[in-house]
């Protein structure tokens, strides 16, 4: 039978990733590659999306919140009929800042579904990291590849945020 070049390349991929499918050098790969895929989507969001105009509109959003909280909590039937005035211009704003992001993302999407699905088939359900303790939604602390990459992209995510300066909270 016939190999084709995707077969080949694929068995390559598999055959480079075999010294890291124990324990600790399949914990050290993982936690690179989350951590590599978090900083390019982070500064991608950096450069490609405007942060002051995000922070801008988030500032605002959160001061109409702010204002219709306090005119609900008084009772102020005018305030909040203003305020409700200004709703759809607010969501508008919302959903511009989120298509801009959300374009950013999409970019990136087809990339690391590949190296998901790279790494998802090289692992399987393996144990790739060990935790020395439990979280309240696994069984033990025996940390499998899906487990283990979901914590790292998220302790990695808001850091990253935080550093490239693209958290509109902040």
């Amino acid at each position: 039978m016939r190999m084709t070049i995707i077969d080949e390349l694929w068995n390559w991929i598999m055959a480079s990733l075999g010294p890291y499918h124990e324990i600790p050098e399949s914990t050290f790969l993982i936690l690179g590659i989350a951590l590599g895929l978090s900083l390019i989507s982070n500064a991608a969001n950096r450069f490609l999306v405007d942060i002051e105009k995000m922070k801008s509109v988030t500032k605002e959003v959160n001061a109409w919140r702010k204002e219709l909280d306090k005119a609900k909590k008084a009772n102020d039937e005018k305030m909040i009929a203003k305020l409700m005035k200004k709703q759809q211009a607010i969501m508008k704003l919302q959903s511009k800042m989120s298509w801009d992001r959300m374009k950013v993302s999409t970019l990136f999407l087809a990339p690391f579904w590949l190296v998901w699905a790279v790494l998802s088939g090289f692992f399987g359900q393996a144990i790739v990291a060990v935790s020395p303790f439990t979280f309240p939604w696994l069984i033990d602390e025996k940390l499998p590849f899906f487990s283990w990459y979901i914590l790292c992209s998220f302790a990695s995510g808001l850091p990253f945020s935080r550093i490239l300066g693209i958290n509109p909270e902040d």
